[in-house]
């Protein structure tokens, strides 16, 4: 059973024969009634050459000279014709005649007389008024005689002229209609054997088996050009293989990119961009291609001469593009792309996220303005006192042994700096390489940790205090570790009034282990909080510096929590206190 697409050629061919013989079918209905005589003079010419030639054909004519003989014959095939016939020799006798009224007219025929003026047939037809039918007369002139004759025709048919012609009319189109019957046939015969062809040609076909299902027995052209064509059609599909391979691997490098990329054409439309372009310039969902447009997507003012500039061909720098809240860097690149040589032109756009260089940037900039400011102030002081032991204050003890005191003190706060600035950089080369770690015991971190502090707790009058909710095992690197709690322990103590209460607990909640610092000192306001951890700042500088704080204390615990896997976070009220929590995974 075929299937329609099957079918559709043979159904183009039908249409084809459709097309080109209903218009003459058409042409000859139209057209005849119109030559209504030239269809009767047709037809009866036709009729009286085929007759003629039965009658007297010119075997018969040589072989009958005896003209009683001849006249026998003639009667004959004439009585079973249905016609009247005579010869008329050059004089107008009547040699042959079939009807008593030819012999006893005393004038020949016109049509006789004319046929032997001109030499040619006469043909001539009449309507006959009794009965509506037809009378026709020919006359042809005679030479396979032994002298030139005329041989003379008449019949009556049972039709009129009108009648005649709508059945030639009709013969016609019966003859039109079998015959396009059967050429529609024929084409359809044909077109099913060009598509049964075709169908053995098919690509899919072609690509799984090895060769053409075309039998030997078709002729040797299509067997070759069945070869052909599956050569053809195995080279292109292994191209196309090929072509959606690399268009894979590129979908896949682009959509993997850090940085996010687009194609725009010169009206600034996005023909195509991956998924980190939409996400870095903050596309809607389900935009489709051909609806972005990139000047509407970025409203800043320095955008549209940027713009302009690639457009125009010019070196033009990257343009940074800064989004405040939140922050964000973004650095575009654009080059042209020329797809052929129709002059067709799109570009290329890089979106490249630069907020951590910038931050960074910031980060190292302020780190070298507070690491100066830092080392500065104990410099200063150290070489104002050693001037003044240099003019001369030497010479008193009591000053000079104060003045080297003072010395003393800010020489141990510098190296409190140094010290804290390496474990800041051994802290950061930890992200890149493995930290050593050991199984230890939480408590134990605990209560080393307090015993480091416990001398600055008693000069305060201050209780420390150690809550083992559980006492789970860690994997962590012990000195790191403990040296944070130290910190944080070592902050509350600095900015907690004497006699109060150092809470240090350890308790599992959820997935993750949280050792908490919990004072009853002065708080911090909040908005202090979100910049708390970063390197050198103070809330109030004066004090700590009074205190004899660093600003690295902070970020050393914010580092510690996340080279293990975790993070540091702080709630504070101020004048109630402030409690610092290290979330560990577990």
């Amino acid at each position: 059973m075929f299937r329609l697409s099957r079918l559709r050629l043979p159904f183009v061919l039908l249409t084809f024969w459709a097309v080109t013989t209903v218009p003459i079918a058409l042409i000859w209905l139209l057209t005849s009634p119109a030559t209504h005589e030239q269809l009767v003079n047709m037809w009866i010419e036709e009729r009286a050459h085929y007759l003629a030639r039965t009658i007297l054909p010119d075997e018969t004519a040589k072989q009958m000279t005896d003209l009683q003989a001849l006249t026998n014959v003639l009667r004959q095939k004439a009585g079973a014709l249905e016609l009247q016939l005579a010869i008329f020799d050059a004089g107008g006798r009547v040699l042959v005649a079939t009807t008593p009224g030819i012999t006893r007219a005393a004038t020949e025929p016109s049509e006789v007389q004319l046929c032997r003026n001109s030499g040619r047939p006469v043909f001539r037809w009449q309507e006959v008024r009794s009965g509506g039918h037809l009378r026709w007369v020919a006359a042809f002139p005679v030479t396979a005689l032994s002298a030139p004759a005329v041989l003379w025709l008449e019949q009556e048919i049972p039709l009129s002229s009108a009648n005649l012609s709508g059945t030639i009319l009709w013969s016609g189109l019966r003859s039109i209609g079998w015959g396009s019957l059967l050429g529609a046939m024929g084409w359809l015969v044909v077109g099913l054997w060009v598509d049964r062809v075709l169908a053995g040609l098919s690509p899919e076909k072609l690509v799984k088996e090895r060769g053409p299902s075309v039998p030997r027995w078709y002729p040797q052209e299509i067997v070759q050009l069945a070869q052909q064509w599956r050569d053809y059609t195995v080279q292109r599909e292994n191209e196309r293989k090929r072509l959606r391979q690399i268009q894979a691997e590129l979908e896949a490098v682009l959509e993997h990119l850090a940085d996010g990329i687009l194609i725009l054409d010169r009206e600034g439309r996005g023909q195509k961009w991956n998924q980190q372009a939409a996400q870095l310039l903050r596309f809607p969902p389900h935009l489709s291609p051909g609806q972005l447009i990139l000047s509407e997507r970025i409203r800043h003012p320095a955008f549209p001469p940027w713009w302009q500039r690639v457009l125009s061909g010019e070196a033009s720098p990257p343009l940074r593009l800064t989004h405040e809240f939140p922050e964000q860097h973004l650095e575009l690149r654009a080059v042209p792309l020329r797809f052929d040589d129709s002059g067709d032109v799109h570009f290329l756009v890089v979106v490249r996220d630069v907020t951590r260089t910038e931050v960074l940037d910031r980060v190292r900039r302020d780190f070298v303005a507070n690491v100066s400011h830092e080392l500065k102030t104990p410099l200063t002081t150290m070489k104002g006192f050693l001037e003044t032991l240099l003019d001369g204050a030497i010479e008193e003890p009591d000053q000079a042994r104060h003045f080297t005191q003072i010395v003393f003190e800010q020489t141990e706060r510098l190296e409190r700096i140094v010290n804290d600035l390496l474990v800041l950089t051994r802290l950061d080369s930890a992200t890149d390489q493995p930290l050593e770690r050991q199984q230890v015991k939480a408590s134990a971190l605990i209560q080393g940790a307090i015993e480091q502090c416990q001398l600055a707790a008693e000069r305060k009058n201050m209780t420390l205090k150690a809550e083992i909710v559980t006492d789970p095992d860690l994997d962590v690197n012990p000195r790191l570790f403990q040296m944070a709690i130290v910190n944080l322990i070592d902050n509350a103590i600095k900015y907690s009034d004497p006699g109060k209460t150092i809470t240090v607990r350890v308790e599992m909640q959820d997935k993750e282990i949280l050792f908490s610092v919990i004072d009853e000192g002065w708080g911090i306001e909040s908005r202090h909080l979100p910049r708390i951890f970063e390197r050198f700042y103070c809330v109030d500088p004066g004090r700590s510096r009074e205190l004899g704080g660093t600003g690295l204390g902070l970020s050393i615990v914010k580092h510690v929590a996340q080279v293990h896997g975790g993070y540091v976070t702080v709630t504070s009220e101020v004048g109630r206190g402030s409690t610092f929590t290290i979330h560990l995974p577990k």
